[in-house]
């Protein structure tokens, strides 16, 4: 059975609107499942900045004994389809639980069979899976998601069509709607920060040089783990809310 933990980092304590139907669907789903899932831990962070909010989350689900711990960001949800029907619900919470329970046993299901989850050469287990998710601002592909080459390192952002429907190792994976290895930290990287904000300075304006999330994955590389994007499904991402009269 699988402790998880679950988290929220919403510095002012909002979520947008499209979290409450993927709540139903979560809460049913580990309702259904009390022998492979046990809710260990949940809360929500009003801490500034984001770096700082995720590193508390894994401090306290590492507390708290959780083997995972979901983060689902304050305007990232399970998109469930304009009219919210019943099935797309259900689909949030067997969605986002399936990403976690297929990656801690190591396989997954392809046409009715299960097949082993490819891991890069030299890796031992997966430090972190997330689903694809848009980004502002990003390359190509849209998604915050990097390949990873031959040798190991980042190979740019991944275009859709290489990310759906396609459980694999990547290098980097926005932490937008993320699991963390709770038991894998443990034994190969118990000590805080996991999570850095690197900012670049110099002539020009300063910028986001390298972000939490992505400092992450590096870090689980190198200490020998992997990450794994799960491009079953693609969680919505919020822009802004338009304003009445806009």
């Amino acid at each position: 059975m699988i402790q998880l933990g679950i988290a929220i980092p919403a510095f002012g304590l909002k979520l947008d609107i499209g979290h409450a139907p993927m709540w139903l669907g979560l809460g049913a789903a580990l309702a259904s499942a009390p022998d492979k899932f046990r809710l260990a831990f949940f809360n929500s962070y009003h801490i500034n900045g984001i770096d700082l909010a995720r590193n508390t989350i894994l401090y306290d689900a590492l507390q708290a004994g959780c083997d995972w711990v979901l983060m689902l960001d304050a305007d990232t949800f399970h998109a469930t389809g304009g009219d919210g029907n019943s099935d797309a619900i259900a689909d949030a919470g067997v969605d986002l639980l399936q990403m976690i329970r297929d990656v801690d046993r190591g396989q997954y299901a392809v046409d009715g069979q299960l097949v082993d989850l490819a891991l890069p050469p030299g890796t031992q287990g997966v430090g972190l899976v997330g689903a694809p998710v848009r980004g502002r601002g990003v390359g190509r592909g849209g998604f915050c998601v990097q390949g990873l080459s031959a040798e190991g390192l980042p190979a740019g952002e991944l275009a859709e069509a290489a990310l759906l429907g396609r459980v694999q190792p990547v290098a980097r994976i926005g932490g937008a709607c993320i699991a963390v290895n709770c038991g894998w930290l443990r034994a190969h990287w118990p000590q805080a920060p996991w999570f850095e904000m690197q900012h670049a300075y110099g002539a020009g304006r300063p910028f986001n040089g390298r972000g939490e999330d992505y400092a992450i994955c590096d870090g689980i590389y190198r200490r020998g783990g992997a990450v794994i994007c799960d491009g079953r499904f693609v969680p919505a991402h919020v822009d802004r809310r338009k304003l009445v009269g806009e």
